[in-house]
């Protein structure tokens, strides 16, 4: 049976269906659909203004085409920090299920670091370290241990929010990247977390982590099935981004990723503080997050919940 889940997100609208093999317990995503709507520049005095409101809701009605033309009536619909960060997000959610009849389930942030661990653990097999999810409008940061989680954090915080934040161009100068740094590191600081600060690896999700790794596919002709990179390959990009003026590293830069102009730079600063916190060696992109996990959770073990009730 195929299955839809869409998420919400602070940047973009996706839509995922998957089906089920339940003999294996495997998933298999079929298709993959993403709406770029930057929900966090429609933010004014903590509200979602009313164009926000009708482009979330156009792209639901896209979304909900897409479905009906796979004859799917299985589909579920949640929101992250798109819909959790704003102070209108009970009249969000009134006038997004008046207009498409879709109802969306809004994650809180600590569940959203447990979803996005479940999801990745499907491909990555957890047993020892930090995972991180950047996305427009949060990160999400869990450490685990013994393939179980020790700790969880979201903070509001993300690569979109960051950037509308301290960027007053279309891309940032040096003196915005290394503010953004520091407001990132006074973040992290306040996690007082007490525990092992020295990582190899870094399992990562979001947007900004598949940019990074498709820009470093492409200026070093690494295989398209390479999903890593070494610490060394993101100072690189930091210092491209740091340069001031147009130049034709940066200009080539954005050619690879033109979608994230309004945000790479953000979630870079973001990851590379998280690196430097927690002395990283290398970075492990997984294919899955939020959605895969949501799927797992909130899908198929409430239907075997439902059917041994």
């Amino acid at each position: 049976m195929a299955y839809g889940v869409i998420d919400i997100g602070s940047n973009t609208v996706r839509l995922s269906v998957y089906k089920y093999d339940e003999k294996l317990c495997k998933i298999k995503l079929v298709t993959n659909k993403k709406i770029i709507l930057g929900l966090t520049s429609y933010i004014k005095k903590g509200e979602l203004s009313a164009i926000g409101i009708n482009k979330v809701c156009r792209a639901l009605k896209k979304l909900k085409l897409i479905l009906e033309r796979f004859e799917l009536d299985n589909y579920y619909v949640f929101a992250t920090a798109s819909l959790r960060n704003i102070s209108n997000s009970e009249d969000v959610l009134k006038e997004i299920e008046k207009t498409t009849n879709i109802k969306p389930e809004i994650i809180l942030g600590e569940e959203e670091a447990r979803l996005d661990f479940i999801g990745a653990n499907l491909e990555l097999k957890l047993e020892k370290g930090i995972l991180i999810d950047i996305g427009g409008g949060s990160t999400e940061i869990v450490i685990f241990n013994d393939g179980k989680i020790e700790k969880l954090e979201s903070i509001s915080i993300g690569a979109l929010n960051l950037q509308n934040k301290f960027v007053k161009s279309i891309v940032p100068n040096e003196k915005e990247i290394k503010n953004m740094r520091k407001y990132i590191r006074e973040a992290l600081e306040k996690l007082n977390w007490e525990m092992e600060m020295d990582y190899k690896y870094l399992f990562a999700i979001g947007g900004t982590v598949r940019a990074c790794m498709n820009v470093i596919r492409e200026t070093k002709s690494l295989p398209l099935d390479d999903g890593a990179f070494f610490v060394e390959d993101l100072y690189e990009i930091m210092d491209i981004l740091k340069k001031e003026g147009p130049c034709k590293e940066k200009k080539e830069l954005y050619r690879i990723i033109p979608e994230r102009i309004f945000s790479f730079a953000g979630g870079v600063a973001i990851l590379r503080e998280i690196i430097d916190k927690f002395r990283i060696e290398k970075v492990i992109v997984s294919k899955n997050g939020v959605r895969e996990g949501y799927f797992i959770d909130r899908v198929i073990n409430r239907n075997k919940e439902g059917d041994r009730n």
